[in-house]
Protein backbone atom coordinates (compact mmCIF):
# COMPACT_ATOMS: atom_id res chain seq x y z
CA UNK A 1 0.00 0.00 0.00
CA UNK A 2 1.37 3.45 -0.79
CA UNK A 3 2.65 5.77 2.47
CA UNK A 4 -0.12 8.69 2.80
CA UNK A 5 0.71 11.87 4.41
CA UNK A 6 -0.87 14.66 6.22
CA UNK A 7 -0.03 18.11 7.37
CA UNK A 8 -1.64 19.87 10.10
CA UNK A 9 -4.35 20.77 7.60
CA UNK A 10 -4.76 18.13 5.46
CA UNK A 11 -5.97 14.75 5.61
CA UNK A 12 -3.92 11.79 4.66
CA UNK A 13 -3.13 11.40 1.15
CA UNK A 14 0.43 10.28 -1.58
CA UNK A 15 2.83 12.87 -1.57
CA UNK A 16 2.77 15.48 -4.06
CA UNK A 17 4.60 15.78 -7.16
CA UNK A 18 6.27 19.13 -5.97
CA UNK A 19 7.17 19.80 -2.22
CA UNK A 20 8.45 23.32 -1.16
CA UNK A 21 11.27 23.17 1.53
CA UNK A 22 11.38 24.98 4.48
CA UNK A 23 14.33 27.58 2.47
CA UNK A 24 11.75 28.14 -0.33
CA UNK A 25 13.36 25.40 -2.60
CA UNK A 26 11.24 23.06 -4.63
CA UNK A 27 11.65 19.46 -5.15
CA UNK A 28 9.59 17.79 -7.96
CA UNK A 29 10.85 13.93 -7.97
CA UNK A 30 8.97 12.09 -5.52
CA UNK A 31 10.96 8.98 -5.77
CA UNK A 32 13.93 11.03 -4.87
CA UNK A 33 12.31 12.68 -1.63
CA UNK A 34 14.17 11.63 1.44
CA UNK A 35 12.62 11.51 4.76
CA UNK A 36 14.22 14.89 6.11
CA UNK A 37 12.93 16.69 2.87
CA UNK A 38 9.22 15.37 3.63
CA UNK A 39 9.47 16.39 7.36
CA UNK A 40 11.49 20.01 5.96
CA UNK A 41 8.31 20.16 3.45
CA UNK A 42 5.48 19.60 6.54
CA UNK A 43 4.28 16.41 5.95
CA UNK A 44 4.02 13.78 8.41
CA UNK A 45 3.96 9.87 7.61
CA UNK A 46 0.21 9.27 8.35
CA UNK A 47 -0.55 5.64 10.59
CA UNK A 48 -2.30 2.99 8.21
CA UNK A 49 -5.57 2.61 7.19
CA UNK A 50 -7.39 0.48 9.64
CA UNK A 51 -9.34 -2.48 8.08
CA UNK A 52 -13.15 -1.70 7.47
CA UNK A 53 -16.11 -2.99 5.54
CA UNK A 54 -16.05 -1.03 2.45
CA UNK A 55 -20.41 -1.80 2.16
CA UNK A 56 -21.42 -0.40 5.96
CA UNK A 57 -18.95 1.62 6.87
CA UNK A 58 -15.86 4.66 5.83
CA UNK A 59 -13.37 5.92 7.12
CA UNK A 60 -12.65 9.18 8.99
CA UNK A 61 -9.46 11.34 10.28
CA UNK A 62 -9.33 13.96 13.18
CA UNK A 63 -5.75 15.54 12.28
CA UNK A 64 -3.63 12.59 14.18
CA UNK A 65 -5.73 9.38 13.92
CA UNK A 66 -8.17 7.16 11.75
CA UNK A 67 -11.57 6.27 12.81
CA UNK A 68 -14.39 3.52 11.62
CA UNK A 69 -17.92 5.23 11.58
CA UNK A 70 -20.74 3.17 10.53
CA UNK A 71 -22.66 4.45 7.28
CA UNK A 72 -26.08 5.27 8.15
CA UNK A 73 -28.73 3.13 6.06
CA UNK A 74 -30.63 4.79 3.47
CA UNK A 75 -33.97 6.09 4.10
CA UNK A 76 -36.61 3.21 3.10
CA UNK A 77 -38.39 4.43 -0.40
CA UNK A 78 -42.15 3.47 -0.14
CA UNK A 79 -44.43 1.86 -2.50
CA UNK A 80 -47.25 3.38 -3.35
CA UNK A 81 -50.27 1.00 -2.60
CA UNK A 82 -53.56 0.73 -4.82
CA UNK A 83 -56.94 0.41 -2.14
CA UNK A 84 -56.79 -3.32 -2.48
CA UNK A 85 -53.13 -3.14 -1.17
CA UNK A 86 -53.75 -0.77 1.36
CA UNK A 87 -56.64 -2.95 2.76
CA UNK A 88 -54.58 -5.96 2.97
CA UNK A 89 -51.78 -4.21 4.53
CA UNK A 90 -54.76 -3.29 7.34
CA UNK A 91 -55.51 -6.93 7.36
CA UNK A 92 -51.90 -8.57 7.33
CA UNK A 93 -50.27 -5.74 9.31
CA UNK A 94 -52.55 -4.33 11.21
CA UNK A 95 -55.04 -7.08 12.65
CA UNK A 96 -58.17 -5.98 10.73
CA UNK A 97 -60.31 -9.28 9.47
CA UNK A 98 -62.50 -8.87 6.34
CA UNK A 99 -65.71 -8.63 9.02
CA UNK A 100 -63.80 -5.09 10.67
CA UNK A 101 -62.92 -3.62 7.03
CA UNK A 102 -66.82 -4.34 6.13
CA UNK A 103 -67.43 -2.85 9.73
CA UNK A 104 -65.41 0.33 9.18
CA UNK A 105 -66.25 1.40 5.72
CA UNK A 106 -69.71 1.81 7.19
CA UNK A 107 -69.20 3.61 9.90
CA UNK A 108 -69.82 7.36 9.19
CA UNK A 109 -66.88 8.09 11.18
CA UNK A 110 -64.84 7.35 8.87
CA UNK A 111 -66.76 7.84 5.79
CA UNK A 112 -64.03 10.76 4.34
CA UNK A 113 -61.51 7.82 4.99
CA UNK A 114 -63.14 5.09 2.80
CA UNK A 115 -64.24 7.80 0.35
CA UNK A 116 -60.65 8.92 -0.41
CA UNK A 117 -59.75 4.70 -1.24
CA UNK A 118 -62.17 4.77 -3.48
CA UNK A 119 -61.53 8.32 -5.50
CA UNK A 120 -57.12 8.10 -5.46
CA UNK A 121 -55.80 5.47 -7.42
CA UNK A 122 -53.05 4.61 -4.81
CA UNK A 123 -51.76 6.03 -1.48
CA UNK A 124 -48.80 6.97 -0.25
CA UNK A 125 -47.08 6.24 3.03
CA UNK A 126 -45.84 10.08 3.45
CA UNK A 127 -49.71 11.14 2.33
CA UNK A 128 -50.87 13.68 5.41
CA UNK A 129 -54.36 12.01 5.68
CA UNK A 130 -52.99 8.91 6.60
CA UNK A 131 -51.87 9.01 10.20
CA UNK A 132 -55.18 10.40 10.64
CA UNK A 133 -56.99 7.59 9.02
CA UNK A 134 -54.78 5.26 10.67
CA UNK A 135 -55.36 6.79 14.08
CA UNK A 136 -59.13 6.34 13.71
CA UNK A 137 -58.97 2.98 12.52
CA UNK A 138 -57.19 2.47 16.22
CA UNK A 139 -59.35 4.38 17.81
CA UNK A 140 -62.76 3.28 16.76
CA UNK A 141 -61.18 -0.31 17.35
CA UNK A 142 -60.67 -1.63 13.54
CA UNK A 143 -57.06 -1.78 13.85
CA UNK A 144 -56.14 -3.96 16.17
CA UNK A 145 -52.71 -4.09 15.90
CA UNK A 146 -52.09 -0.23 15.60
CA UNK A 147 -51.32 2.08 13.33
CA UNK A 148 -48.00 2.13 14.10
CA UNK A 149 -47.61 -1.92 12.83
CA UNK A 150 -49.53 -1.15 9.65
CA UNK A 151 -46.97 1.79 9.08
CA UNK A 152 -43.85 -0.70 9.90
CA UNK A 153 -45.19 -3.36 7.52
CA UNK A 154 -45.53 -0.46 4.93
CA UNK A 155 -43.78 -2.31 1.55
CA UNK A 156 -40.83 -0.79 0.30
CA UNK A 157 -40.30 -0.26 -3.58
Amino acid sequence: MTQLYHTATTAPAPLPHRIRLSDGRSRTDPSSFTAEEIADAGYIASPPQPDHDLATQRLTWDGIAWGIEDVPAPDPIYRDLDSAALISLLETAGGMTPELVVQSSNDPNLTYFWLLLKVSPFTSRGNPKLPGALAGLEALGYLPNGASAVLDGWPTA
